[in-house]
């Protein structure tokens, strides 16, 4: 019995298999947040019967967070480079540009990768804590840090009050794209005005107040 359970444990993954079911997953809790969403709608957008996902992935919250772990991988990984590429004031103002422009962008996507996790940061709520607690560790909080690491580059020394207040103060004005779709850009852009020139007119609204009172003072490793 045992002899056949190890056999069974070493199995070759099927990875085309497990990308299916991730990418139907990521459709699903991004479609129906992670309360509503179930094993069984995920499989039927998969293709594959339940037993498969349970092989993979054990448990809807490990699936949920394996998908989140696939999205954070391919789309949001990319940008913790952007604060190595710093080595003076120019080089600082460009990363703090293409670290808002980049974080917009994934906020107002319509269209995936992007806009799962746009649609995935409206629904944390649903999402259990402890489930909650483990993402923020893995993923969330290091992102923060990256732009934190910015932050701290045009501050003399760290003062964690003033990091914090231009965190949460930058951070808003992008995120809440993502929280109130699908229309809240529609509430603000000129109708003349075309969504690509909107969306760089708002990147360059953040970075002036930024850049106002900001400026670069020192390289941060």
């Amino acid at each position: 019995m045992s002899a056949k359970r190890d056999r069974k444990v070493k199995q070759p993954v099927d990875a085309s298999t497990q990308e299916r079911i991730l990418s139907a997953a990521a459709g699903v809790f991004a479609e129906n947040g992670y309360k509503a969403a179930t094993t069984r709608m995920i499989c039927a957008a998969a293709g594959v019967n339940v037993a498969l996902v349970n092989y993979y992935f054990r448990s809807k919250a490990e699936l949920y967070k394996a998908v989140v772990g696939a999205l954070f991988e391919e789309v949001a990984k990319p940008m913790m480079s952007i604060p190595g590429t710093v080595r003076d004031a120019e080089t600082w103002a460009c990363a703090v540009r293409t670290w808002v422009r980049r974080s917009l962008a994934i906020c107002v996507a319509t269209r995936p990768p992007e806009s799962h996790i746009a649609r995935l940061m409206g629904q944390e709520s649903q999402v259990p804590p402890e489930v909650m607690a483990e993402l923020m560790r893995d993923f969330a909080i290091p992102m923060h840090e990256c732009f934190r690491r910015l932050l701290r580059m045009a501050l003399r020394e760290d003062d964690p009050v003033q990091i914090n207040l231009w965190h949460s103060t930058v951070s808003a004005q992008y995120v809440i794209y993502a929280l109130a779709k699908p229309d809240w850009a529609s509430r603000f852009r000129p109708p003349e005005m075309d969504e690509d020139a909107w969306l760089e007119s708002v990147v360059e609204h953040i970075c002036a107040g930024i850049f106002a009172r900001l400026s670069f003072q020192r390289l941060v490793r």
